[in-house]
């Protein structure tokens, strides 16, 4: 899967734990400022994510991941890795 196609899907997640209409999430879009995720969301978002990817991003992560392209960078990242493993 290519890095937009992650980014969709973590708009789409996003989307449904923060109760937003996914046309509104554009990939620069901050996390909190704009999309007003706070810590409780930010556990659901990253149980969503484990499900949906088989990935799991740890709180460390997550504390570094501002933007949803972050997030769909990471993810990426890490689907090329375990490609290669």
């Amino acid at each position: 899967m290519d890095r937009e196609k992650i980014e969709q899907k973590v708009k789409e997640i996003l989307a449904d734990r923060l109760d937003i209409d996914v046309k509104k999430i554009k990939s620069d879009s901050d996390l909190v400022d704009d999309l007003g995720m706070d810590s409780l969301a930010a556990i659901e978002v990253t149980y969503a994510i484990k499900d949906r990817f088989g990935i799991d991003i740890y709180d460390g992560d997550f504390s570094k991941i501002k933007k949803v392209r972050d997030i769909a960078e990471k993810l990426a990242g890490i689907k090329n890795k375990k490609s290669y493993e």
